[in-house]
């Protein structure tokens, strides 16, 4: 189901209510591609949105995805970024990844990756796959560990 140029402006507008809530000098960029629907935060209060190692961030995100969800009926991703943050996480997380990927392919042993929260666990594991090699996740909540290892037979 596509994300049309109406659910933007409603996504834009329950964005702009829930930051004008928290008094936040912020204003939102929407966007959507073939990926997500993207909110880019600008303005004066960028690291208080971001806040203690991006916290404050994904709790603002939980939060806007439960009220973007209930309000538009359809099944998108929602991409929450303020002063390229996340963006900057991405390429952290793919960095270890391809670090610990390229540790797989030269060694041929399984590599473990902690401390990911679910979103990073899925984005390790699309890299993993398209590196060609397979990766697991195992345990529970901040015990949580993810496992890159050669596939099967090689």
């Amino acid at each position: 189901m596509a994300v049309t140029h109406g659910d933007l402006k409603r996504i834009e507008d329950i964005t702009v209510d829930l930051l004008r809530g928290m008094k936040l000098s912020l204003h939102p960029e929407v966007s959507a591609d073939t990926e997500a629907v993207r909110i880019k935060l600008v303005g004066d209060d960028t690291s208080i949105i971001i806040g203690f190692h991006g916290e404050t961030l994904a709790d603002f995100s939980y939060i806007l995805g439960i009220m973007v969800r209930h309000q538009v009926d359809k099944d998108f991703v929602l991409r929450i970024d303020a002063g390229d943050y996340m963006k900057n996480k991405d390429a952290r997380t793919e960095s270890m990844a391809l670090e610990a990927i390229k540790k797989v392919q030269t060694s041929g042993f399984p590599e473990r990756l902690t401390g990911l929260n679910s979103y990073e666990r899925r984005l390790v594991h699309s890299i993993a796959d398209r590196e060609g090699l397979t990766s697991d996740s195992t345990g529970v909540g901040k015990e949580r560990v993810l496992i890159i290892k050669p596939k099967s037979g090689e």
